[in-house]
Parts: structure tokens; C-alpha cells; sequence
């Protein structure tokens, strides 16, 4: 399930405040698709999952302008003091004949609003909800509506009879800190 990085249009930035030093971010048509990847591979707030994904796609208006394996994830280091780490895309462009390019250039994404998702790959198909129930989920989806907290309920039920029970083990097995 591929990370996707929305774009905008190409905008300038202060090179002593980037904390890539850039001069620039964003789609420019005016550049090739090297250096768009270059300019857009970070700085992305990017959590845990990223580090399994293999493929990045990089979006303009809901439509796959690069398509990247990633062969791994840098942490930029934040240039204003108190800001968060983010983190950057190191790979390589991939291009007619890959397959993963075949399948995802092009395509329009979700319309989500937040910068970083992840869309269906070229082998994404129907997967089945995590709960155990054997209902189809879709997309990066692991459960059907609720059932998460169906199966955690059964798992709770199944070890200590109840929520109380649970909580009660918690709170003996793991003390709150004074």
C-alpha cells in the first residue's frame, strides 16, 4: 500500500529556514521529474507504518505525477527550535515498464485532506477484517465499522470476564508512577 505525498503548486522557501535548504517545494512543470522528487521527497510527517511501504507516489489535484521505490526514510532534523523531526523519502524514480509505475501513474487518489495517506497498490485487493467476523474491508482498512472495538470487547471478555476485570489487572499489573 503505497505512501502518497499531496502536492501543491510549486512555491519558494527561504533556504535558511528550510530544514532541507530548500529553494523551493511543490509541482513545477517547469522542472523534470528528478528534480520535483528531489525538492518534494521531505519533509513529511511520517509515522511507524511509512517504514514498511516500498513505494511512494507523489500527487497534484488528485492525480499521481511520480511514482518512487523507497529504499529507505532519513530524519530531517527540524531547523526552528521546539519543532518536531520530520522525515524524508530516499530512493529512486521509477519510470514505463515498472510495474508499480504502470499501475499507479496517473490514477486519481483520495481527496483527504491530510498531506501523507496511503492509496491501494497495484496488488491491493479485497482484504478481510482483522476482527476474525470474514467481512470484506477495503483499502488500508483493517476492520469493518466497529468491529475493532467488537474484538477487542471479545479478547477482554475471553481473558478477565469483563472491562472491569481488564481494567483491574491493568491497574495491579502496571501501578500509576507517584
Amino acid at each position: 500500500m503505497p505512501i502518497n505525498c499531496k502536492l501543491t503548486p510549486a512555491y519558494e522557501l527561504d533556504p535558511a529556514e528550510d530544514d532541507m535548504s530548500r529553494t523551493w517545494t511543490g509541482w513545477s512543470p517547469h522542472h523534470s521529474d528528478a528534480e520535483n522528487f528531489e525538492q518534494n521527497r521531505g519533509v513529511w510527517v511520517l509515522g511507524p507504518r511509512a517504514a514498511k511501504e516500498r513505494v511512494a507516489t507523489f500527487s497534484l489535484d488528485g492525480t499521481v505525477r511520480l511514482v518512487a521505490r523507497i529504499e529507505r526514510l532519513e530524519t530531517i532534523p527540524a531547523k526552528a527550535a521546539g519543532a518536531r523531526s520530520k522525515r524524508a523519502v530516499v530512493g529512486h524514480l521509477l519510470g514505463k515498464g515498472d510495474p508499480a509505475y504502470d499501475a499507479l501513474f496517473g490514477t486519481t487518489v483520495d481527496g483527504h485532506r491530510n498531506p501523507v495517506t496511503y492509496i491501494d497498490g497495484p496488488d491491493a485487493g479485497p482484504s478481510t477484517c482483522a476482527c476474525g467476523c470474514g467481512g470484506e474491508v477495503a483499502g488500508h482498512r483493517a476492520f469493518l465499522p466497529g468491529h475493532d472495538q467488537r474484538a477487542i470487547h471479545e479478547r477482554i471478555a475471553r481473558q478477565w470476564g469483563n472491562t472491569l476485570g481488564f481494567i483491574d489487572w491493568f491497574d495491579a499489573e502496571y501501578p500509576r508512577n507517584p
